[in-house]
């Protein structure tokens, strides 16, 4: 009986304590990822907490795409929309990095094409 409540505790513990250090995690894209799009004017991000974006990297072919920018004095918000120069068809991918609320930096990648006949 005290093995089972002991047990019983700890598994809680952990939950609480996995939920409590949880990361900011991307939650939404606009291109989404993976999608065929015509070519977008910006790109949004949606995180699942407030976070501070410090980073966007947009590249094609293994190229950086210049002329994206991000405001890295903008205050902590759960969604952030980057504006994006004219982009020709291709595969692009963009790599993200954010600072959560607790300060641990997180990145992540994901890619989208444009198309001109995008479906």
């Amino acid at each position: 009986m005290l093995r089972t409540l002991t047990a019983t505790i700890g598994a809680i513990g952990l939950l609480v304590s996995s939920q409590a250090f949880a990361h900011a995690a991307l939650k939404v894209s606009a291109p989404a990822s993976g999608a065929t799009v015509a070519a977008p004017h910006d790109l949004s991000l949606t995180f699942s907490e407030k976070v501070r974006l410090t980073a966007v990297r947009l590249t094609a072919g293994g190229k950086d795409v210049s002329g994206v920018q991000v405001d890295r004095g903008a205050q902590a918000a759960p969604t952030f929309t980057v504006p994006l120069p004219h982009l020709a068809p291709a595969k692009y991918e963009v790599r993200w990095s954010v600072l959560g609320d607790d300060g641990h930096p997180v990145n992540g990648t994901f890619t989208f094409t444009v198309s001109t006949a995008a479906s």
